[in-house]
């Protein structure tokens, strides 16, 4: 499809308001610790953005087809971090080559599979998430730690802007191709996992971010609960009020595991 001006206009709109959201966020969980800031910073975010400029530029009944792959990109998003977690101590650049590497591999790997439906990946998910969460737990042992005061330098943030932004603009760019396989897939991508654990890291050190990655393990289940409930308001309420429903209901179901996180390591 040509790219309108009025495309044009939301799709430089989304990478602004994404990039200032998310560093925002990811800012105010490095104040909260790692158990309260996991599950802040791991709020939809990304795909919240994603979703609602594809909605606005490709009608709610797209977006809510694009939440479909939702699962499975979360999927990939939970390989990707455990991966990130267990290279860390390898050195920074490795977690991030590596990691990435994981997430493309799974992808590729992943899209042979395009009629699978939405249930088969939200089980599969589940099972990933919690075995994760769990091998970080018990068998890694990465520890929670508290809050951390170092102050983020303007490069730090405007790179954190510039990479979650773009993100999210590349996925409501694919939309306009008409893939909503892989625009559920890039709608989903870890920009937040990513900048937050090399952003932290580099700030407040590898423990901090191992125990805020592990945390995001499990509170990423969110983010699957808000493309699942997406996919259900948007044709039925409209794009606004399917954002600010699922939303909702996504912030309780994390404020649900907290008791669980207040008890873990």
């Amino acid at each position: 499809m040509p790219l309108t001006q009025d495309f044009l206009f939301y799709l430089l709109l989304s990478v602004i308001i994404s990039g200032i959201f998310i560093s925002g966020v990811t800012m105010l969980s490095e104040r909260l610790g790692s158990r309260l800031g996991g599950m802040v910073s791991n709020l939809p975010s990304t795909l919240l953005v994603s979703l609602l400029f594809i909605g606005i530029t490709q009608g709610a009944d797209f977006a809510a087809e694009a939440t479909g792959t939702v699962p499975l990109g979360m999927i990939l998003s939970t390989l990707f971090l455990f991966s990130f977690l267990l290279l860390l101590s390898k050195g920074l650049l490795l977690a991030i080559v590596g990691s990435l590497v994981v997430w493309l591999a799974i992808a590729l790997f992943s899209s042979l599979f395009q009629d699978v439906g939405r249930q088969v990946w939200t089980i599969l998910y589940f099972f990933v998430a919690i075995g994760c969460w769990l091998l970080a737990e018990k068998k890694l042992k990465i520890p929670s730690v508290g809050r951390t005061s170092r102050p983020y330098s303007g490069l730090q943030i405007l790179i954190r802007a510039l990479f979650a932004g773009s993100v999210v603009g590349a996925a409501v760019l694919l939309a306009r191709g008409g893939s909503a396989f892989w625009t559920g897939i890039f709608a989903t991508f870890p920009a937040v996992m990513l900048s937050s654990m090399v952003i932290l890291t580099l700030s407040a050190g590898p423990g901090f971010a191992k125990g805020l990655g592990k945390i995001m393990l499990l509170a990423s289940t969110n983010i699957v609960v808000y493309g699942y409930l997406a996919g259900i308001f948007f044709p039925k309420t409209g794009i606004w009020w399917g954002t600010l429903m699922a939303f909702a209901v996504s912030a309780l179901w994390v404020f649900l595991l907290k008791p669980l996180f207040d008890k873990s390591l």
